[in-house]
């Protein structure tokens, strides 16, 4: 990596070097597309070549920024060192409107029990703001340890946020979700790709860089056809996106409150051409892969289960399209859909200042 930092890059973040949000910043970010097509090409040797990272605004990207409240401070954690907060007083990855709105709530936030997530005991574990890039609106929410609202002097300060929930969750695990159990301002906000509305809620899962979803989605669109199936489907964000171009598509969840959420998504824009079920996608694929024609796959980090390439190689589709947000996984389970020939691989820097990236792929059964 140090061959790409010779050329005196000053990191704009005052909290670069401790914060963890960010590895990158003293690397000119036409460096850092060349380093990260260096790593994704040793990863794929053997599979593909990577020509280029397409790569796009370095800053003000991000559509969530969860936020951790702990031992007396407000921010993320620090670099290599889960047992300390950094107190983050910007972040240059957020939005500007989220952002301002973070910087409101942060003093405020400071009169408030924090939870010490080392200890499991305590009141405030996150504070988490989202913000749609196409519309501007602003979700806030609370997770708590407690289903009490000792944060009404914070919310009071919140300037404007169309959305703010509070959310319980009083688990050992450390996430930034929860039942919401107080609902202010709608609950929902809304974002919007191309001529697609799509609510986003509490714990939803959406892309964190709008602008680089929406170009691949249309890629997506383009290599569609017939019924289509669409795993992971989240808040049915691709599901809806691309049902122009399809006879049908199947959205498959296994979160309810997604579901839920997509369902009236696809009310919202008058989509007929679409259903969405609650299942666990290895199941589902089981017992329906030879029922598609093409199979769309935005997996977690971990990627696709071995049961489910067994199923994709026995009774997979014609074609199927893979989005990942983990190229590693992504390399080990391109080798294994044995049955599956790689047409086409891109890549693209969802996540600027950070090792991360997405890539895109589209196999062709032989």
């Amino acid at each position: 990596m140090d061959k790409y930092r010779g050329n005196n890059v000053i990191p704009e973040c005052p909290h670069f070097g401790e914060c963890g949000g960010c590895m990158l910043q003293d690397i000119s970010y036409d460096n850092q597309l060349l380093l990260k097509r260096e790593y994704l090409n040793g990863l794929l040797a053997g599979i593909a070549e990577i020509d280029i990272v397409n790569g796009y605004s370095p800053y003000r990207y991000r559509n969530r920024m969860d936020m951790v409240t702990a031992f007396g401070r407000t921010g993320l954690r620090k670099a290599g060192n889960f047992r300390s907060v950094v107190d983050i007083t910007t972040c240059l990855l957020m939005q500007k409107r989220s952002e301002e709105m973070y910087r409101a709530i942060r003093n405020p936030l400071q009169e408030v029990e924090g939870y010490d997530y080392l200890a499991h005991r305590g009141y405030l574990r996150y504070a988490v703001v989202r913000q749609g890039m196409f519309t501007g609106e602003v979700m806030v929410n609370f997770v708590t340890a407690a289903r009490v609202n000792n944060l009404q002097r914070v919310i009071d300060t919140v300037p404007g946020a169309d959305s703010i929930s509070i959310l319980h969750n009083e688990g050992l695990a450390d996430t930034s979700f929860g039942e919401p159990f107080i609902t202010l301002r709608r609950g929902y906000i809304k974002e919007r790709f191309d001529d697609i509305t799509f609510r986003i809620t509490p714990n939803s899962f959406f892309q964190s860089n709008s602008s680089v979803a929406l170009i691949m989605y249309r890629r997506i669109r383009e290599s569609v056809r017939g019924k289509v199936l669409d795993l992971y489907s989240g808040v049915g964000s691709i599901t809806l996106f691309i049902a122009g171009r399809a006879d049908h598509v199947t959205g498959v969840e296994q979160v309810g409150e997604a579901v839920e959420c997509a369902r009236s998504n696809g009310e919202l824009n008058e989509i007929g051409n679409v259903e969405f079920l609650c299942s666990d996608a290895r199941s589902y694929l089981r017992e329906k892969a030879s029922s598609f024609d093409t199979v769309v796959m935005d997996p977690p980090r971990s990627g696709i289960h071995p049961k489910m390439v067994r199923y994709l190689n026995e009774t997979g589709p014609d074609a199927l399209i893979y989005m990942s947000c983990n190229p590693a996984t992504f390399a080990v389970d391109a080798m294994n859909l044995e049955r599956y020939t790689l047409q086409w691989i891109e890549a693209y820097d969802m996540f600027p200042q950070t090792p991360h990236m997405e890539t895109l792929a589209m196999f062709k059964r032989k």
